[in-house]
Protein backbone atom coordinates (compact mmCIF):
# COMPACT_ATOMS: atom_id res chain seq x y z
CA UNK A 1 0.00 0.00 0.00
CA UNK A 2 1.28 3.55 -0.48
CA UNK A 3 1.77 6.71 1.17
CA UNK A 4 -0.84 8.88 -0.13
CA UNK A 5 0.14 11.29 2.55
CA UNK A 6 0.84 15.23 1.42
CA UNK A 7 4.22 16.75 1.16
CA UNK A 8 5.23 19.46 3.52
CA UNK A 9 6.27 21.17 0.49
CA UNK A 10 3.14 20.61 -1.49
CA UNK A 11 1.20 21.91 1.67
CA UNK A 12 2.97 24.96 1.48
CA UNK A 13 3.53 25.57 -1.92
CA UNK A 14 -0.39 25.43 -2.82
CA UNK A 15 -0.76 27.94 0.73
CA UNK A 16 1.44 30.20 -1.10
CA UNK A 17 -0.80 30.49 -4.30
CA UNK A 18 -3.62 30.71 -2.10
CA UNK A 19 -1.86 33.41 -0.18
CA UNK A 20 -1.26 35.14 -3.24
CA UNK A 21 -4.99 35.04 -4.06
CA UNK A 22 -6.18 36.20 -0.58
CA UNK A 23 -3.84 39.06 -0.56
CA UNK A 24 -5.39 41.13 -3.17
CA UNK A 25 -8.94 40.70 -1.25
CA UNK A 26 -7.56 41.64 2.09
CA UNK A 27 -5.79 44.02 0.18
CA UNK A 28 -8.65 46.07 -1.20
CA UNK A 29 -10.84 45.45 2.28
CA UNK A 30 -7.52 47.57 3.43
CA UNK A 31 -8.26 50.17 1.21
CA UNK A 32 -11.82 50.52 1.62
CA UNK A 33 -11.51 51.05 5.04
CA UNK A 34 -8.42 52.98 4.56
CA UNK A 35 -10.91 55.66 2.32
CA UNK A 36 -13.42 55.31 5.16
CA UNK A 37 -10.70 55.98 7.62
CA UNK A 38 -9.50 59.06 5.40
CA UNK A 39 -12.32 60.69 4.07
CA UNK A 40 -15.29 59.73 6.13
CA UNK A 41 -13.55 60.35 9.69
CA UNK A 42 -14.47 56.80 10.55
CA UNK A 43 -12.41 54.98 13.47
CA UNK A 44 -8.98 55.25 13.29
CA UNK A 45 -7.81 51.99 14.59
CA UNK A 46 -5.32 49.68 13.47
CA UNK A 47 -6.46 47.66 10.17
CA UNK A 48 -3.97 46.47 7.99
CA UNK A 49 -1.91 44.10 10.52
CA UNK A 50 -4.85 42.02 11.41
CA UNK A 51 -5.71 41.73 7.85
CA UNK A 52 -2.60 40.56 6.73
CA UNK A 53 -2.38 37.66 9.62
CA UNK A 54 -5.99 36.75 8.55
CA UNK A 55 -4.93 36.04 4.99
CA UNK A 56 -1.82 33.89 6.33
CA UNK A 57 -4.06 32.43 8.99
CA UNK A 58 -7.17 31.33 6.42
CA UNK A 59 -4.39 30.10 3.52
CA UNK A 60 -3.37 26.96 5.07
CA UNK A 61 -6.84 25.08 5.87
CA UNK A 62 -7.82 25.98 2.45
CA UNK A 63 -4.87 24.94 0.69
CA UNK A 64 -5.18 21.42 3.26
CA UNK A 65 -8.97 21.22 2.17
CA UNK A 66 -7.78 21.90 -1.58
CA UNK A 67 -5.47 18.96 -1.88
CA UNK A 68 -6.97 16.51 -0.13
CA UNK A 69 -9.90 17.19 -2.52
CA UNK A 70 -7.77 17.19 -5.57
CA UNK A 71 -6.02 14.32 -4.48
CA UNK A 72 -9.62 12.16 -3.33
CA UNK A 73 -7.84 11.54 0.27
CA UNK A 74 -11.02 10.59 2.97
CA UNK A 75 -11.10 12.46 5.84
CA UNK A 76 -10.71 9.82 8.22
CA UNK A 77 -7.03 8.76 7.25
CA UNK A 78 -3.72 9.13 8.47
CA UNK A 79 -2.84 10.91 5.27
CA UNK A 80 -5.47 13.45 5.81
CA UNK A 81 -4.19 13.73 9.57
CA UNK A 82 -0.92 14.72 8.53
CA UNK A 83 -2.76 17.61 6.40
CA UNK A 84 -4.89 18.48 9.42
CA UNK A 85 -1.69 18.61 11.94
CA UNK A 86 -0.30 20.55 9.31
CA UNK A 87 -3.27 23.48 9.64
CA UNK A 88 -3.17 23.38 13.26
CA UNK A 89 0.39 24.07 13.64
CA UNK A 90 0.30 27.08 11.14
CA UNK A 91 -3.15 28.33 12.85
CA UNK A 92 -0.88 27.85 16.35
CA UNK A 93 2.12 29.75 14.61
CA UNK A 94 0.27 32.32 12.74
CA UNK A 95 -1.78 33.92 16.13
CA UNK A 96 1.19 33.15 18.09
CA UNK A 97 2.79 35.26 15.80
CA UNK A 98 -0.73 38.13 15.87
CA UNK A 99 -0.74 37.91 19.71
CA UNK A 100 2.99 39.06 19.96
CA UNK A 101 2.22 41.83 17.30
CA UNK A 102 -0.12 43.25 19.27
CA UNK A 103 1.92 42.38 22.66
CA UNK A 104 4.89 44.69 21.30
CA UNK A 105 2.59 47.63 19.22
CA UNK A 106 -0.13 47.86 21.29
CA UNK A 107 1.40 47.21 24.67
CA UNK A 108 -1.15 44.49 25.51
CA UNK A 109 0.27 42.38 28.17
CA UNK A 110 0.65 38.57 27.60
CA UNK A 111 1.14 35.51 29.64
CA UNK A 112 2.57 32.46 28.65
CA UNK A 113 -0.85 30.90 29.45
CA UNK A 114 -2.56 33.28 26.46
CA UNK A 115 -0.10 32.31 24.34
CA UNK A 116 -0.82 28.62 24.66
CA UNK A 117 -4.47 29.19 25.06
CA UNK A 118 -4.31 31.45 21.71
CA UNK A 119 -2.28 29.06 20.18
CA UNK A 120 -4.56 25.95 20.78
CA UNK A 121 -7.73 27.81 20.22
CA UNK A 122 -6.62 28.80 17.13
CA UNK A 123 -5.18 25.85 15.65
CA UNK A 124 -8.50 23.44 16.76
CA UNK A 125 -10.42 26.18 14.52
CA UNK A 126 -7.80 26.07 11.51
CA UNK A 127 -8.29 22.46 11.58
CA UNK A 128 -11.86 22.72 11.43
CA UNK A 129 -11.54 24.77 9.00
CA UNK A 130 -9.24 22.68 6.96
CA UNK A 131 -12.12 19.38 7.40
CA UNK A 132 -14.72 21.37 5.42
CA UNK A 133 -14.47 20.16 1.68
CA UNK A 134 -12.74 23.00 -0.46
CA UNK A 135 -11.91 23.36 -3.88
CA UNK A 136 -9.23 26.10 -4.07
Amino acid sequence: MRDRSIPTADLLLDTSRILARLLPVWGAIALVKFMAVRFMGASGAPFAVPLLFGAFFFAAPLAASGLRSRRRIRLASWASARALLFCFVWGAIVVSAFVATLQVWQGMAATPFNYLVAALAAGSFCLVIATIPSRW
